[in-house]
């Protein structure tokens, strides 16, 4: 049992490394990107046409990329009026939000997929490829957050102390 637990937190944060390092490349090419289209604009005169696609296509992976990762640190979501509270209650809202993010990000995988398929069919004009690219990072970005959030909620109940806390709620 405890390989079983090593062998799935090595995979685990194994996935959290690649999606932190496409994270930051989503990020780089935003900052990029951006800084290209403004050298172009203000020195040469002439703005490119892709450069705004490149960019929302970057931040749409950056921001869904950045959703599993505040997960799985349980940053996602803090509610203090429950601090304080007896173990039992809070193990109870907890379990109750986490079915909440579980049920959400499900959804959102299902509805995203539908679409992806959708939006595959359309070209985005100045970069030529599909906006299925775009529409794909929702259910991998909430696919990966299904995934962390049951991660959290096991290790809630099995090992509590490797639940991180806030670190705004440990300066309390």
């Amino acid at each position: 049992m405890a390989s079983t637990k090593n062998v799935v937190k090595k995979v685990l944060d194994a996935i959290e490394q690649v999606v932190m390092l496409a994270a930051v490349i989503a990020l780089s090419i935003i900052v990029l990107t951006v800084v290209w289209q403004v050298v172009a604009r203000y020195v040469t005169s002439q703005s490119t046409a892709w450069a705004p696609e490149l960019a929302q296509t970057a931040f749409v992976w950056a921001a869904l990329l950045a959703i599993p990762l505040g997960t799985r640190s349980n940053r996602h979501m803090l509610v203090d009026i429950w601090r304080g509270r007896s173990e039992r209650l809070q193990k109870v809202m907890f379990t109750l939000a986490s079915v909440a993010v579980l049920a959400i990000c499900a959804t959102l995988v299902v509805y995203g997929l539908q679409m992806f398929a959708t939006s595959s069919l359309r070209k985005l004009p100045s970069l030529g490829i599909s906006s299925g690219w775009q529409m794909v990072a929702v259910p991998i970005g909430f696919g990966l957050s299904f995934i962390f959030q049951l991660e959290v909620l096991v290790r809630r109940f099995i090992a509590p102390a490797t639940v991180e806390v806030d670190p705004a709620e440990q300066a309390l």
